[in-house]
């Protein structure tokens, strides 16, 4: 008899992607990577043959006795076939964002998507660009902490979408703070009391949920009002540059990530972006140094 599977809808921006899973386990992984782009309502279980589902996590048989034994080997297939076996730990969780994302966004041709963290502060939002390994997660997880001197609501680490001829607004993709292995030591000094039983850890870093930085996630995002691009620099002293609109759009197109599917590869969007807000480089090895940078900063765009 084929499996039941059930299927749960990720939407973002006007776009879904439906992931089918065959055990209350995945769901239960998924809802805590994905619960706040999900609509409870919108995923019935369906028959394995009755779906046409993007992607699909089944629990398997296994390839190590070790996980066998434990029911803890899952694997991640689309129509093209398998992309991940394994565990339900951060490199999952890393390949199924990937996924994820690429089909959300393979066909987003009416706005500008982002690699961006983005939080919000005294309703403004301040959005943090950067390729992967910038530390926007990071400095996105220490701004929306109880130990920041300026202390902001978060929206997300990793992607937000700049709608077409919405200027200055943005829809943010709100998941767990996906923190890298070399700076899970600095974010964990900062997860508050009795709050380490709410990750997820292995060797390739750690999940953190958003609300146990800041339990008040602000669903109505305001304009964006401060562009920084955080640089990691292991040993570098804090380093602040304001930089120009012209510096700024050609960052900005360094972290566009559905440039192919539109006209002018976002620019015009970028550069309006860029025009009409101020923005400054960051570069960091610590957060020592940013509670006496961050108020003088930060009030700039109160």
């Amino acid at each position: 008899m084929p499996p039941l599977y059930s299927v749960y809808s990720v939407d973002f921006a006007g776009l879904s992607v439906p992931i089918r899973c065959d055990s209350k386990k995945a769901l239960a992984f998924l809802d805590f990577l994905f619960g706040d782009l999900h609509d409870p309502t919108a995923a019935p279980p369906l028959h394995a043959v009755e779906t046409a589902a993007t992607l699909t996590i089944s629990f398997t048989e296994g390839l190590s006795d070790g996980l066998r034994e434990r029911g803890e080997e899952y694997t991640l297939a689309d129509s093209s076939g398998t992309l991940f076996t394994g565990s339900l730990n951060v490199q999952f969780a890393a390949v199924l964002f990937d996924q994820v994302i690429f089909h959300l966004l393979n066909h987003l041709e009416n706005g500008v998507a982002l690699h961006s963290g983005a939080v919000v502060y005294q309703d403004k939002t301040i959005l943090l660009p950067g390729q992967s390994g910038s530390g926007k997660s990071t400095v996105s997880a220490w701004l929306t902490s109880e130990h920041s001197s300026c202390r902001c609501s978060y929206l997300t680490d990793e992607l937000v979408v700049l709608p077409e001829n919405n200027s200055g607004l943005i829809v943010p993709f709100p998941r767990p703070l996906c923190i890298k292995a070399r700076a899970s030591a600095a974010i964990r000094a900062i997860i508050p009391e009795n709050g380490e039983e709410q990750l997820l850890a292995d060797k390739q870093g750690v999940l953190v949920p958003h609300r146990l930085l800041n339990p008040d996630f602000p669903f109505l995002v305001p304009p964006v009002s401060l562009l920084l691009f955080p640089t990691y620099q292991a040993g570098s002293p804090l380093r602040i540059e304001k930089i120009s609109p012209a510096r700024t759009s050609a960052l900005l197109m360094t972290c566009d990530v559905n440039a192919r599917n539109l006209a002018d590869h976002g620019f015009r969007q970028l550069v309006q972006l860029a025009r009409s807000t101020p923005a400054y480089q960051i570069v960091y090895s610590s957060f020592a140094e940013f509670n006496e940078l961050l108020p003088d900063l930060f009030a700039q765009i109160v």
